[in-house]
C-alpha cells in the first residue's frame, strides 16, 4: 500500500514524499523521511465501540473450514485418524484406507493444522508407505517426548493468559485486543525469513505466543488460535507477497468476512502511522499486493507438483466495509462543512495521549478533492484548534505535524505533535 507523507505550515503544503509500506516473509519494508515543515489535525478516536452488539451463537463458531472443503473419503478418513492420534508425546505411525498419493497425504495434514492451529508440534509427514490398499503414514513433529509435554504446558498457559484480558464486546473488539497483542508481544524474526536452516517455532503459534517471535505464517495462526479461542470464526490463507511466500487471514466479524494480515499490522515500532493498515480489508483492497496461491480443491496429483506456494482449503469472500479497522474507530468526512465531530474527535485523541489520529474520506467524493480541501482550505488546522479549545488547551497539540495520505485505503492518517 503506498502511502505520501506530506508536511504543512500554516496552510500552505511544504514536502511531500512517496514511499511504499511492506512487510513481508522477509520484511523488505523501507522508508524515507522527508523533510520537515508542517500542520495537519486528526479526526480520530472511536465514534462508538459498543453501538452494535453481535447476535451470533457462540457456540456455533465453526473450525472445520479445511476439513468441509475435503472431498476425498480418503483424504478426510486420513484427516480423522490424525486427529485421533496427533496428542501423542512420538509421531506416530497412521494405517488408513487406500493407496494413498503424497498430494492426498499433503491435503489431510495440511487441513487438520489449518484447522487445529493449537498443534504447534505438528509439523507434517515424513514417510508414507502404500501397501495394497493401505498406507502407512509417519507424521513428523518438531519436538517430541518429555520437551513435548514441558511445551504444551507452556503453550497452555500462554495461550490461558492471553484470554484472561480478553475484552468482553463486540467481535471487534476482541479481534482488535487478539491483534494487538500479537503485535505488541511478538517481533518478526528476520532470521528464520532469510535462512531457511532456521527450524524452531517460527512457523507456528507456539513461537508467536511463547518464544515472542516468528515469521507470517506463526503470526497467522497464533492470531487464528486465539480468534477461535475468543469465539471468532478465523482460517488461515495462503500466498504471496512482495514475490515471498505469506501468510494471512480470514476473518468473520459482525457476520461479515474480512481478511488481515497481523504481520503487516507490525510495525516493529518503526511507521506507526501505517499500523493496522491491513486490519479488516476486503478482497479488493488486500489483492492489490497480496495473492492468493491455488486451493487444494483446484489442483491434482500431478498439477500439485507444479506449484510452488503454500494452498488453500476454504477461501472466504470479502467484500463487506464497516469493520474495516479505519470505517469503524474514526470520523468519516464527506462535506468539512458539516463535520463538527471531527474536533471532538480530536479532543478525545489528545486527551487520549494518542501519538496519531486518521481521517476517512468517503469513498463517494472524490480523494484528491477532499485532501485539498482539508490541506489547503484550513479546515484540519480549524479542527486542530478548536480540539485545543474543547480541551482547554490542556494539553495543546501543536499547530505542525506530519500527515500520511494513503490513497488505496482513503484515509488522512496525522501525527499529532503536543506543546510541553
Amino acid at each position: 500500500m503506498k502511502i505520501y507523507k506530506t508536511a504543512l505550515v500554516c496552510l500552505m503544503t511544504c514536502a511531500v514524499a512517496f514511499f511504499g509500506c511492506s512487510c513481508s516473509l522477509t520484511d523488505d519494508s523501507e522508508s524515507s523521511e522527508p523533510k520537515r515543515s508542517s500542520i495537519i489535525e486528526k479526526s480520530v478516536t472511536t465514534p462508538s465501540a459498543q453501538d452494535v452488539e453481535n447476535d451470533k451463537d457462540y457456540a456455533d463458531v465453526k473450525t472445520d473450514y479445511a476439513y468441509e472443503t475435503l472431498t476425498d473419503d480418503y483424504v478426510k478418513e486420513l484427516y480423522m485418524r490424525i486427529a485421533k492420534s496427533v496428542d501423542t508425546v512420538y509421531a506416530p505411525n497412521i494405517t488408513t484406507t487406500g493407496s494413498l498419493s503424497d498430494y492426498q497425504i499433503t491435503q489431510a495434514v495440511e487441513a487438520y493444522k489449518n484447522d487445529h492451529p493449537e498443534t504447534f508440534w505438528l509439523k507434517g509427514s515424513s514417510l508414507f508407505v502404500p501397501y495394497g490398499d493401505t498406507t502407512s503414514v509417519k507424521l513428523d513433529y518438531t519436538v517430541q517426548n518429555d520437551k513435548l509435554i514441558a511445551a504444551k504446558k507452556k503453550f497452555n498457559i500462554a495461550v490461558a493468559s492471553v484470554l484472561k484480558n480478553l475484552p468482553s464486546g463486540n467481535d471487534f473488539e476482541r479481534e482488535e485486543y487478539i491483534n494487538n497483542y500479537i503485535i505488541d508481544n511478538c517481533r518478526y524474526d528476520e532470521e528464520a525469513a532469510e535462512n531457511n536452516d532456521v527450524q524452531g517455532n517460527e512457523n507456528d503459534a507456539y513461537g508467536a505466543l511463547v518464544d515472542g517471535k516468528a515469521v507470517c505464517e506463526g503470526y497467522a495462526r497464533a492470531f487464528q488460535l486465539l480468534c477461535n479461542k475468543a469465539n471468532i470464526d478465523c482460517v488461515l490463507l495462503s500466498g504471496t507477497a512482495d514475490s515471498d511466500n505469506h501468510a494471512w487471514n480470514g476473518v468473520k466479524i459482525g457476520g461479515d468476512w474480512y481478511q488481515i494480515d497481523v504481520t503487516w499490522n507490525d510495525t516493529d515500532g518503526e511507521n506507526n502511522y501505517a499500523e493496522n493498515d491491513y486490519f479488516n480489508l476486503t478482497d479488493d483492497l488486500m489483492f492489490k499486493d497480496h495473492k492468493l496461491s491455488y486451493k487444494y480443491s483446484e489442483l491434482n496429483s500431478q498439477t500439485y507438483l507444479s506449484v510452488g506456494t503454500w494452498c488453500n482449503f476454504y477461501v472466504p469472500k470479502c467484500t463487506a466495509e464497516k469493520y474495516n479497522y479505519f470505517n469503524y474507530k474514526y470520523p468519516t468526512v464527506s462535506d468539512p462543512d458539516n463535520a463538527d465531530d471531527v474536533s471532538q474527535a480530536v479532543a478525545n485523541a489528545a486527551k487520549n495521549g494518542d501519538e496519531y489520529f486518521s481521517i476517512v474520506v468517503d469513498k463517494n467524493t472524490d480523494f484528491n478533492y477532499m485532501y485539498d480541501r482539508m490541506m489547503n482550505d484550513g479546515y484540519l488546522y480549524n479542527w486542530i484548534s478548536e480540539a485545543n479549545e474543547v480541551n482547554g488547551y490542556s494539553p495543546r497539540l501543536a499547530e505542525s505535524c506530519y500527515v500520511y495520505r494513503k490513497d488505496e485505503l482513503g484515509v488522512l492518517t496525522v501525527e499529532l505533535e503536543y506543546v510541553d
